[in-house]
């Protein structure tokens, strides 16, 4: 770089700027064609000079993603450097500078969660959201350096943030507090290894993080713990009510199975589905109403009392129906456990729904079934399934 440009940049020179374009004016274009170069922004940007920063930016906004020889952006040097009027100022004109990644893949945000800059954290996150969820080359994200560095300020910081922020869908923090890194870790993992008892009590708390997660080492976080030199017993105890809590059946497990399944689905996946067991619910729920063969009409000459009753052999009317009921059941807990996923507040709405659902396919079951079975076998099995269903969730 031109030394007269330089020294413009370290003492924020503006009008030395322009004398320098005015003798070259393709001065900035040949920096910005160099692949990593301390840029006029870079330099402003460590020296916390403001005004002459969103000068160059304004001529060339390409600096502020540019990496110097160090792998930093200006953002990065800002916030090395605490430059707080730099970072405002940055973020002012691209919100998304939080995101751009420097050496090892490290963005801003990893940098102020390795160093526990509260402040910084907060700002970062309340200017872009999503760069919560950037990760390294080693697939670390923030909340791994919080716990790795054990800053517990910066890793409460963000694990609020990341609860209580309605920016973030139920989904997306399931599965930002349950992202491995490249050994197959997890936040869990990390702050067992560090022996965290405030972090694995705030972890478990969140009830967004499965301890039943395990590493490439076949770890869950009460191994990694529990082979530590010293161990905290008040750690152990709580981890081991996160495995193994009283109440649940062992069947839980699969649920969480499923799931697990379902938060690494995209959205849109889990919406297309969604409208897949709704048509199954669908066609299921007329299936009983129209049952094959159709049914015995009043004036057929039969027994009036037989007016309604399928008319297919009640053999095949029991195959018919326990498929059905099969299909219909099965459907409404997988619709349920996406919804439990995508949000829980409105599955216990959909339950309600499911049970006045469950009152009317029994009725119509007692109707339509040619034999005395009057329907209460559905409606107790359906009780019955949703019960254990919930229970287990």
């Amino acid at each position: 770089m031109d030394e007269r440009l330089m020294r413009a940049a370290q003492s924020g020179n503006i009008d030395a700027l322009y004398d320098l374009i005015e003798d070259d004016a393709d001065v900035l274009r040949r920096i910005d064609e160099m692949e990593f170069v301390d840029t006029p922004l870079h330099i402003a940007a460590a020296a916390g000079h403001t005004d002459f920063a969103m000068e160059v930016m304004n001529l060339k906004p390409s600096f502020a993603r540019n990496l110097n020889q160090g792998g930093f952006s200006p953002l990065h040097l800002a916030s090395q450097y605490a430059k707080k009027k730099m970072v405002d100022d940055l973020l002012s004109v691209d919100k998304d500078l939080v995101r751009v990644k420097g050496r090892e893949g490290y963005t801003p945000l990893h940098c102020a969660a390795r160093e526990g800059d509260v402040p910084l954290l907060s700002k970062f996150l309340e200017e872009c959201p999503n760069c919560i969820f950037d990760l390294t080359i080693r697939k670390e994200t923030a909340l791994h350096f919080a716990a790795q560095n054990n800053n517990f300020q910066a890793f409460k910081a963000i694990l609020d943030r990341i609860q209580e922020t309605d920016k973030y869908h139920d989904i997306e923090k399931r599965r930002m507090l349950n992202l491995q890194d490249k050994d197959g870790n997890t936040v869990l993992h990390i702050a067992a290894s560090n022996n965290q008892t405030q972090m694995i009590k705030l972890l478990i708390e969140s009830k967004k993080v499965d301890s039943n997660m395990v590493n490439q080492s076949g770890f869950t976080a009460l191994h990694v713990l529990q082979e530590q030199p010293v161990v905290d017993r008040e750690s152990v105890n709580i981890l081991i009510r996160a495995q193994h809590p009283a109440s649940r059946f062992r069947r839980a497990s699969n649920f969480n199975k499923l799931t697990r399944d379902i938060e690494e689905m995209k959205l849109d996946t889990i919406n297309a589905l969604l409208v897949v067991f709704a048509l199954i619910l669908a066609m299921t729920y007329q299936a009983l109403l129209s049952p094959p063969g159709g049914v015995l009409q009043a004036d057929a000459g039969s027994d009036s009392d037989h007016a309604g009753k399928s008319v297919i052999k009640p053999v095949m009317f029991i195959i018919f129906y326990v498929s059905n009921s099969v299909a219909f059941i099965m459907a409404w807990i997988l619709t349920m456990a996406l919804l439990s996923v995508v949000g829980k507040r409105i599955v216990f709405t959909v339950f309600s729904l499911y049970l006045l659902m469950c009152l009317c396919y029994g009725a119509a079951l007692g109707v339509l079934e040619p034999i005395a079975f009057s329907g209460w076998g559905s409606w107790i099995a359906a009780v019955i399934t949703n019960v254990l269903f919930f229970y287990v969730w």
